[in-house]
């Protein structure tokens, strides 16, 4: 009785995350009837779904469009990433100044799931840009931000990477063997920074750089991405010093330097 029970309360669950998820930044306002389509739930159970949610302020229904929004309770748990150590207080400036200094988008990523997200984001001011999507989840192995991150996890989440890596996650396959990405990651490592060319939008290139805490793990990665045919390795150049110096003086503002030498 008890297995039963559990089963159908973490079935709710896992239905009721399918719903949120249908939410991206394209789709920031849905009916129920899409809801039902996406998810491919019965509309009498996608309606439950959407009431309890709304019960806890994490979708608002407008009775005039009759559609559903993101609401108040995931914006609270949205902002306890952002947030998180106050680490967006001093990435921000670092951002800005990155952006101007490289005309490109520059974003902070971090691992949520064994995903990296794009928590913030201030995108490039010209017409054609390359930019991630805040909220959108993208695999560890493929992409700079990524591929920063993982060099710095642990052996239980490297493994983890490569079985995403070998279900193709999100549709981005790995694009290389096991051994050529690890061959990477061990130059990441050594050289404080990653580089990527099409690897997961075809014709973007990227420029990123982890943000380590005290233990050397990576909390973030700051991202600086634009079109392959302006952003590559001549323009990305003589800003890998500068972005090693906003992620060394993030760390230093954190403490990690101290905590280090100690």
């Amino acid at each position: 009785m008890a297995t039963s029970t559990n089963r159908t309360g973490s079935q709710t669950v896992d239905r009721a995350l399918a719903v949120l998820e249908c939410f991206t930044p394209e789709r920031s306002s849905l009916s129920l009837t899409e809801f039902s389509s996406i998810t491919g739930l019965a509309m009498p159970t996608t309606h439950r779904l959407l009431k309890a949610l709304q019960s806890r302020s994490f979708v608002v229904f407008d009775p005039v469009s009759k559609l559903y929004t993101l609401g108040a309770g995931a914006m609270r748990l949205a902002e306890v990433i952002m947030q998180r150590d106050d680490l967006q207080a001093r990435v921000l400036p670092w951002l800005e100044r990155l952006r101007s200094l490289s005309g490109e988008t520059a974003a902070l990523h971090s691992i949520v799931d064994s995903y990296r997200v794009c928590t913030v984001e201030f995108e490039s001011r010209h017409r054609i840009k390359m930019a991630s999507g805040v909220g959108r989840r993208y695999p560890l192995y493929a992409g700079a931000a990524g591929k920063a991150m993982l060099a710095h996890v642990s052996d239980d989440e490297l493994a983890l990477a490569f079985d995403t890596a070998d279900l193709g996650t999100l549709g981005v396959p790995i694009g290389r063997s096991r051994d050529e990405l690890l061959k990477e990651l061990e130059l990441i490592r050594e050289q404080g920074y990653a580089q990527s060319f099409g690897e997961v939008v075809e014709g973007a290139s990227a420029l990123a750089a982890p943000i380590l805490d005290g233990l050397g793990r990576p909390h973030a990665a700051i991202n600086i991405t634009g079109p392959e045919t302006r952003f590559g390795t001549d323009a990305m150049e003589p800003l890998i010093a500068r972005l090693l110096e906003a992620v060394h003086d993030i760390e230093a503002q954190s403490g990690v330097a101290s905590s280090a030498g100690s």
